[in-house]
């Protein structure tokens, strides 16, 4: 049996010629081998500048970069969100979920983290969650930590998410913690207490 092909059912592909700069031709040899062929990197190269000019194309998880990157957008947990709604600043405190955000982000649960793995994890989610630009974590020799959050509002924020932090690590560590505020950014010098 014969079968018969009209000519746009043989060829799914069309033939594009293109000037291109000396940059750009670098960049289809450095992935050519990894997409097949220049052909190759060209169609995932407009896939993604469709799914970049038409976001709503995306995953949700795309989406979700695109947000916190170009609008600025933060990660708030439902209860925390509730709470901030309510007008109700004691509950963000006390009925929020932290430490659960915190065990997924460290892949394990509390009581097998030491002090500088929570605050690891806190270091690291609430960067992805972007409320700060920058969070830098050190510990000195005697084994007292400080922690730094860097952004871009107001000193309000600044004392707002220092007590947040102060209430956790000491609800959960048996620790000192005293903060110092600045304008766009606060630092809690954090001493665990064995």
């Amino acid at each position: 049996m014969i079968n018969i092909m009209t000519k746009r059912e043989k060829s799914h592909k069309k033939s594009v010629h293109a000037t291109i700069s000396d940059e750009s031709f670098d960049i289809l040899e450095e992935y050519e081998v990894e997409y097949g062929s220049k052909s190759g990197v060209v169609d995932e190269a407009i896939k993604t500048l469709k799914r970049f000019k038409e976001p709503y194309l995306g995953t949700i998880e795309e989406m979700w970069c695109r947000a916190r990157d170009e609008l600025n957008m933060v990660l708030v947990g439902k209860t925390t969100f509730l709470s901030y709604i309510k007008g109700k600043k004691e509950e963000v405190f006390s009925k929020n979920i932290a430490v659960e955000v915190i065990e997924w982000y460290n892949g394990k649960r509390i009581d097998e983290m030491n002090l500088e793995d929570f605050l690891n994890g806190l270091k690291g989610m609430w960067k992805v969650a972007n409320y700060f630009y920058n969070i830098e974590l050190e510990k000195n020799e005697k084994g007292i930590f400080q922690i730094k959050f860097n952004h871009d509002l107001t000193k309000s924020f600044s004392i707002f998410w220092a007590e947040y932090f102060e209430t956790i690590l000491r609800d959960n560590w048996n620790c000192k913690v005293n903060p110092f505020i600045r304008n766009e950014s606060f630092y809690l010098i954090i001493e665990e207490i064995l």
